[in-house]
């Protein structure tokens, strides 16, 4: 273990023994008392439904007014305990740099070699060291600030600068000078301080890299005394997926994306949009828009973020008038946003984490975790969320990887020309130019209100001194759409995969090529034949020729065409790997294809029914630390529970309700 991962966990401990409430949470409410939360359902500007009685609406602040936290300690649903004792303890306090950001998911990196990333502007590289941990170092070799990304990983676990061959362990001491004169000039050299690479904390957990968003004398000392933005549902989870538990998680996906980090939050927390924009995928543009109030579950704060319930939970957490799932938004800045869907059958946890890299990208990872209760019965079953979902736990990690980015894909245009749009050449002044350009008047937008309330107090993102602006609209789709440069080429599963699909190509294409040739080949020698005959100044008879032909001849033609329908296939499959752009104008065969498997409706489906029994066999037993489900979770059963689930296990006439309300035009 080295110093820095002695130090951290030394003043962890020390954290738990002072800091950290006794088991979840010290500012849960018992059961008799009520919950310590402001809230703010908003209708129309000006008007508000009390949470006691949904239905009558009283005078209120509007929806743009930002909930403000009292001076009690915040509820701390949603967040790991170690963040909550840091949220309650100060939560106006916040620092972009003084936090820990995920910049490598370590299942897809190559061990062999250095990877290149950003994180708020600045260039650092990955590389795993002599000593089996991963490394980060700020992009630049000390001696002439030459790229070490550039560099290898030699087999005495160095890090050699391609530049001067200057070698640093894994702390960023340099190990080797070749250009001194004397071995005592070199000792001399590697002894001073500034030989040393420029090293930034760094650990692995729960499947990522995590690096320090700054370095310096106190860079150590700070990070191992601030807790990172986990997900305590991931622990206990292994690599294989599963949990001692039963619960299950999928394979991380990472992506650079060409849009900022605030244009992928303010899509992200927006539900409204997820059945236009992912039209089949998730749902009908047509059919399933539906308008839903915001329930502060966390209020505001700097340091905590926050969070809201959808009531109803909308599509495509749940059907129009059917709603027996609830659906949570958490954001924790500031890189975390936790979509929380529950179901008394059990529970999609999807985490986001979005690093902002340099103006106009971001790095995207996300996971998902799933809690099932077998013994609830199979309902479940049924929800398109659960059967999207579902499918990914199923999936190979390439798999996973090459189709999972079709749900970026159709945001990726309007994201990447909206902030340009709203930036005017000004990435820095997001949050003010946001207000001051759009109109928001409906209470679907309340979390973008929300969430750029919270931008604007904190932001703007402290890029490195010198970073590019905002880069102009990118028009060249095959740029924009470029999964080879934003994935694949630093994804290991994915260039194993996109290699052996492109070897599958070249094989059928020439075994298609050779049977075709041998086709020809053999038509054209019993043409021959029968042309030599008596009667060799008559014209060929397509029928005699076809009759003479032998019959093993029709089975090979037929052969070479299946061969060279296989080709072409695996060649737009690996053309995935490279880019596929997307355009709402045009059907997609990917999304068609989703929608036509009955994954994006709810209702029965065979294969969701033997996956889910496959996966969740057992029932019962203990959940991994942190589960949130209704048999773990102090929160669940106090949550504020949507009124439309409520109303509608009261009352089965709440359908019919439900779609009279729908009709009924909101008040502007």
């Amino acid at each position: 273990m080295t110093a820095a991962s002695t130090l951290r966990t030394a003043s962890t401990r020390e954290r738990a023994s002072t800091r950290r409430v006794p088991a979840r949470a010290r500012a849960l409410p018992s059961s008799s008392s009520p919950r310590r939360r402001r809230l703010s359902i908003t209708t129309s500007p000006g008007l508000r439904l009390d949470a006691a009685s949904p239905r009558a609406p009283t005078r209120a602040r509007a929806a743009s007014d930002v909930v403000e936290s009292s001076s009690a300690p915040l509820d701390p649903i949603g967040l790991n305990p170690d963040r909550a004792a840091v949220v309650n303890a100060d939560p106006d306090a916040y620092s972009w740099t003084k936090q820990w950001y995920p910049v490598a998911v370590v299942d897809v990196l190559d061990e062999t070699k250095p990877h290149p990333t950003t994180l708020l502007g600045i260039d650092l590289v990955v590389w795993k060291n002599g000593d089996g941990s991963w490394s980060v170092f700020e992009d630049k070799c000390p001696h002439r600030l030459a790229p070490l990304s550039e560099g290898r990983v030699e087999s005495d676990g160095t890090l050699l600068c391609a530049y001067h061959a200057w070698r640093f362990d894994g702390d960023g001491k340099c190990t080797s000078m070749p250009q001194a004169s004397s071995a005592e000039e070199e000792e001399r050299i590697k002894a001073n301080v500034r030989s040393c690479a420029f090293k930034r904390p760094s650990m692995v957990a729960q499947g990522l890299v995590w690096a320090w968003g700054e370095g310096g004398k106190d860079a150590e000392m700070e990070a191992a005394m601030t807790p990172p933005l986990f997900v305590p549902e991931i622990e206990g989870i292994g690599k294989s997926g599963r949990a001692s538990c039963g619960g299950f998680r999928n394979h991380w996906q990472v992506r650079d994306l060409p849009y900022g980090w605030n244009a992928f939050f303010e899509n992200a927390i927006d539900p409204a949009h997820a059945v236009v924009s992912h039209h089949t995928l998730v749902g009908s543009r047509y059919d399933d828009p539906a308008g839903f109030q915001c329930v502060v579950e966390r209020p505001v704060t700097d340091a905590g973020g926050f969070r809201c319930a959808i009531d109803p939970a909308v599509p495509p957490f749940n059907s129009i008038g059917k709603y027996d799932a609830e659906t949570s938004y958490d954001f924790q800045p500031p890189a975390l946003l936790k979509i929380d869907w529950r179901h008394e059958g059990g529970r999609f946890l999807t985490s986001h984490y979005c690093v902002p890299t340099r103006p106009g990208w971001c790095r995207h990872f996300v996971v998902t975790i799933a809690q099932r209760r077998p013994e609830m019965g199979n309902k479940i079953r049924e929800h398109r969320w659960f059967k999207l979902n579902l499918f990914t736990l199923t999936s190979p990690a390439w798999l996973t990887h090459v189709l999972g980015p079709t749900f970026l894909h159709q945001d990726m245009v309007l994201l990447h020309q909206q902030e340009k749009i709203i930036a005017q050449g000004d990435g820095q002044a997001m949050a003010q130019k946001w207000k001051d350009q759009v109109f928001t008047p409906s209470t679907a937008d309340k979390m973008t209100i929300f969430f750029y309330k919270w931008f604007e107090k904190n932001g703007p993102i402290p890029w490195a001194p010198g970073t590019e602006q905002m880069p102009p609209i990118e028009r060249d789709s095959s740029k924009l759409f470029d999964t080879y440069e934003m994935h694949t080429k630093y994804c290991t599963h994915c260039q194993g995969a996109l290699r052996n699909t492109e070897i599958g190509m070249w094989a059928t294409g020439a075994i298609a090529g050779a049977k075709l040739f041998w086709v020809g080949a053999s038509v054209v020698f019993t043409a021959a034949l029968l042309g030599s005959g008596d009667d060799a100044s008559s014209s060929l008879d397509v029928f005699e020729l076809a009759s003479a032909v032998d019959g093993s001849v029709y089975g090979d033609f037929f052969s070479a065409l299946s061969l060279g329908a296989t080709s072409f296939f695996l060649w737009g499959f690996a053309q995935m790997f490279r880019t596929y752009p997307f355009s709402h104008s045009e059907d997609d065969i990917v999304m068609e294809g989703t929608a036509k498997i009955g994954l994006s409706n709810d209702g029965p489906s065979a294969y969701i029914d033997f996956v889910d029994s496959t996966l969740f066999k057992e029932k019962g037993g203990d959940h991994n630390r942190g589960c949130e489900c209704s048999t773990c979770s102090p929160h669940f059963k106090d949550l504020i529970k949507s009124t439309m689930l409520a109303r509608a296990k009261k009352s089965p006439a709440v359908v019919e309700e439900a779609e009279e309300e729908r009709s009924i035009p909101v008040a502007r």
